[in-house]
C-alpha cells in the first residue's frame, strides 16, 4: 500500500470537495428566497382570513340587531379594516401596519399588501365574499372565497 497520495488523487479529492461547496452556495440563496416567499404568502393568507372575518362580523352584528343579515353589505368591490364595522370605499392604497402590529388604512408604515373585498349575492339568503391579497413578487395574488348565509 502506498503511503502518499498521487497528484491525480489529490486533484480528484479537491474537485469533489469544490463541487460540494459550489452546490451548497447555489442552493442556499434559493432556500432563502423560498422562505421569504412563504412568509409573504402566509401573511397574505392571514390578511385574507381577517377580511372574511370582518365581513362575517358585520353580518352577525346585523342579525343580532334585528336588521337584514346583509345590510350594508352591497355587491361590489370594497375594502375592510379590523376596527370598522362598515365597508370602506375601494382604493388602490396599500395596507399600513401600526406600532401595535395591526394592519389598517389609517396610520402606520405602508406595507406592500393590498386587500380587495368583492361581495355578491348568489341567492337571496347568501353572500359570496371573495378576498384578494396582492403584493409584489412571487405567489401574488392570493385569493380566498367563502359564502356566508343568513343564519337567522
Amino acid at each position: 500500500m502506498k503511503k502518499a497520495f498521487t497528484l491525480i488523487e489529490v486533484i480528484v479529492a479537491i474537485s469533489i470537495f469544490l463541487i460540494g461547496i459550489v452546490g451548497v452556495y447555489a442552493v442556499v440563496p434559493r432556500i432563502i428566497a423560498i422562505g421569504q416567499a412563504n412568509t409573504l404568502r402566509f401573511m397574505a393568507s392571514q390578511l385574507g382570513r381577517e377580511g372574511i372575518e370582518i365581513v362575517r362580523n358585520i353580518r352577525d352584528t346585523n342579525s343580532l340587531k334585528g336588521n337584514d343579515f346583509d345590510e350594508g353589505l352591497n355587491d361590489g368591490v370594497w375594502r375592510v379594516q379590523y376596527n370598522k364595522d362598515f365597508l370602506l370605499s375601494p382604493s388602490d392604497n396599500p395596507l399600513k401596519i401600526d406600532g401595535n402590529g395591526f394592519y389598517n388604512y389609517d396610520s402606520g408604515s405602508s406595507t406592500n399588501f393590498k386587500r380587495k373585498v368583492t361581495l355578491s349575492h348568489p341567492a337571496a339568503d347568501s353572500l359570496r365574499v371573495k378576498i384578494e391579497i396582492s403584493w409584489p413578487g412571487k405567489g401574488s395574488p392570493l385569493q380566498l372565497e367563502e359564502i356566508l348565509y343568513n343564519w337567522r
